[in-house]
C-alpha cells in the first residue's frame, strides 16, 4: 500500500523557514533510560526519540507535537550522558537492545512510534526488530532519519579511532553549513568518549536480515550530507510492507537542528494518517 500519487524515488522538499515559539515546561519527568520534558499523562500516544552519536535526551527537549493528535514526546537516554554520565557507554548493539527494551517498557503501554536520528535511526530499527523478536508490541511508524537503509555499506570511513585532529575535522564536516551545531573543540574533545563510543557501536554493528515490518517508515535525508547518500536513505522502503515516504531537504548530517519545525509538522502529519489506517484496520 502506497501513498496517493507515491512513486518509488519521489521525494518531497522540506524548505526552512522561522522556528516556531519554544514553550517554556515547568516540570519534566524522568525514568532511567527516558526523560519527558512535557508530560502528559492523558496523551493517546507516545513518541520516543533515539539520540544521534554523543547526544543525550535533552537534544528533544523543544519537541512537542499538534495538541489534537494528543502526544507524549520522550527522549531515550543512553548511558554515558548527561544525567547517566557516570555510567560507562554501551559500544555493541546488541548488548544496548535488551537493557534498552528493559528500560523504557513502561512507556510501551500505550500506541507509541519511534523517531531516531543517524545512530538514533539504527537503534529505532533494531528494538523494533527486536520487539518483534519477542511477541512485543511495535509501534504505530517508525521515522528514521540521516541514516543509510541497515544492508547498505558505509561511504566512509570510521570514526571512532580517528586521530583528535581529525577526528574534529569529521565532525566539522558532519556539522556542514548548520549554524547551531556545536563547533567549540575543546567542549568537543571533552565529549569526544561518549562520540567515539558510539561511533564504535555503529562501525561493529552487522546487519542480519529478516522479514520486512508491517510498519509504515517515513525517511528524512539531507542533500547535502557528507556521511549518508540520499539514494542509501531510500533504500529503507525495502523494509516495510507499508507505506513508506521520503523527505529530503539541506542542512548536513546534523539537519534536524535546523529543520525541526518542519519534521514536527510532517511527523504530527505522518501519524494522524497511521493512527487513523489502524484504527480503521
Amino acid at each position: 500500500m502506497r501513498w496517493p500519487g507515491y512513486a518509488p524515488g519521489h521525494r518531497v522538499k522540506c524548505h526552512r523557514s522561522g522556528r516556531a515559539p519554544v514553550r517554556l515546561v515547568p516540570t519534566d519527568t524522568t525514568t532511567g533510560w527516558g526523560r519527558t520534558f512535557a508530560p502528559d499523562p492523558y496523551a493517546r500516544l507516545r513518541l520516543i526519540c533515539f539520540p544521534y552519536a554523543g547526544a543525550g535526551a535533552s537534544i528533544y527537549r523543544d519537541w512537542q507535537l499538534r495538541p489534537q493528535l494528543s502526544t507524549e514526546v520522550w527522549s531515550v537516554q543512553l548511558p554515558g550522558r548527561e544525567n547517566r554520565r557516570q555510567e560507562p557507554p554501551v559500544r555493541r548493539l546488541d548488548e544496548l537492545l535488551p537493557q534498552l527494551h528493559a528500560g523504557i517498557a513502561g512507556l510501551l503501554d500505550r500506541p507509541f512510534a519511534f523517531f531516531g536520528h543517524s545512530m538514533g535511526a539504527l537503534i529505532a530499527f533494531e528494538l523494533t526488530r527486536f520487539l518483534r523478536r519477542l511477541g512485543g508490541p511495535q509501534p504505530v511508524h517508525l521515522f528514521l532519519s540521516g541514516h543509510r537503509s541497515p544492508e547498505r555499506p558505509p561511504t566512509r570511513g570510521v570514526v571512532s579511532s580517528l586521530p583528535d585532529d581529525a577526528f574534529l575535522a569529521r565532525l566539522s564536516e558532519m556539522a556542514g553549513s548548520s549554524p547551531s551545531a556545536l563547533r567549540d573543540q575543546e567542549l568537543l574533545l571533552l565529549l569526544a568518549p561518549i562520540t567515539r563510543a558510539d561511533f564504535e557501536l555503529c562501525e561493529q554493528y552487522a546487519f542480519r536480515p529478516e522479514p520486512s515490518l508491517d510498519i509504515d517508515i517515513s525517511c528524512f535525508g539531507a542533500v547535502d550530507d557528507s556521511e549518508v547518500e540520499l539514494a542509501d536513505v531510500a533504500c529503507w522502503e525495502a523494509h516495510t510492507t507499508r507505506r513508506f515516504r521520503l523527505r529530503s531537504c539541506a542542512g548536513g548530517h546534523l539537519f534536524l537542528r535546523d529543520q525541526r519545525t518542519e519534521m514536527l509538522d510532517q511527523i504530527t502529519g505522518d501519524l494522524a494518517i497511521s493512527s487513523a489506517s489502524r484504527a480503521f484496520g
